[in-house]
Parts: structure tokens; sequence; C-alpha cells
């Protein structure tokens, strides 16, 4: 798998998949990781990470370009005015269920995956 990085206008960071994840199932999978966080639904969360694990999909693409990517959207319509702050924690605990499933998938494979990072929110 191919995986290139770019910067985008606003001079965020974005990372794209090309080639073989362009794959329908594999955004399929993302797009499901993406909608559980925006629908609050963990049974979703929990299938496309099993989806996920199944097709051989590296981790951290789901995790960047899945989960993060809902997360992104709903802090967006936070700003926005369009979401209380209680959408954002309840979709936090939603990644944090997606997260916590793949960790143990992978302790489950013997891969070798790194759980890190914060989350600071000012409200």
């Amino acid at each position: 798998m191919h995986i290139s990085s770019l910067w985008t206008r606003d001079k965020s960071f974005k990372r794209t998949i090309n080639m073989e994840s362009e794959k329908p199932l594999f955004q399929k999978i993302l797009h499901k990781a993406r909608d559980s966080i925006l629908n609050f639904d963990s049974n979703e969360a929990e299938s496309a990470v099993r989806e996920a694990v199944d097709a051989g999909m590296d981790p951290v693409d789901l995790i960047e370009l899945g989960f993060i990517e809902g997360m992104k959207e709903i802090g967006d319509r936070y700003e926005k005015g369009d979401v209380p702050l209680l959408h954002i924690f309840a979709a936090s605990r939603i990644m944090e269920k997606g997260l916590a499933l793949l960790k143990s998938c992978a302790n489950e494979n013997k891969l070798d995956l790194k759980m890190f990072g914060n989350i600071a929110m000012n409200a």
C-alpha cells in the first residue's frame, strides 16, 4: 500500500491513500468508521474495526482516515454552533471503543501497534 502525505491549502497535514487501498472495500470501511463517529454508533465502529482487520487494512489508516476524520467533522460542526459540546464527548467515547477493539485485535494477531496521543479541549 502506498501512502502519500500532503499539505492542504489551509496548511493542515493530510494523509491520503493511493493505489491498492483505493479499493471500494477499503473506502467502504473508512466511511463506516467515519460515520460511526458521526452517528455515535459503537456497533458500527466495532464492525468497521473487524472489517478492517479482516481485510488487512493498515490500522493507522483506519484511525487517521476513518475515526479521526469523523472527529474532525464533529469538531467543525461544534465550531459552527451546529452541535453542542456533548456531541464531541459522545463521539470520543465511540472512538475510544473502536480503538480499544483495534488494540485487542492487534494483540490477538500479534501486531506491534502502539497507541499514543492526547486530545486537549478548550471549552
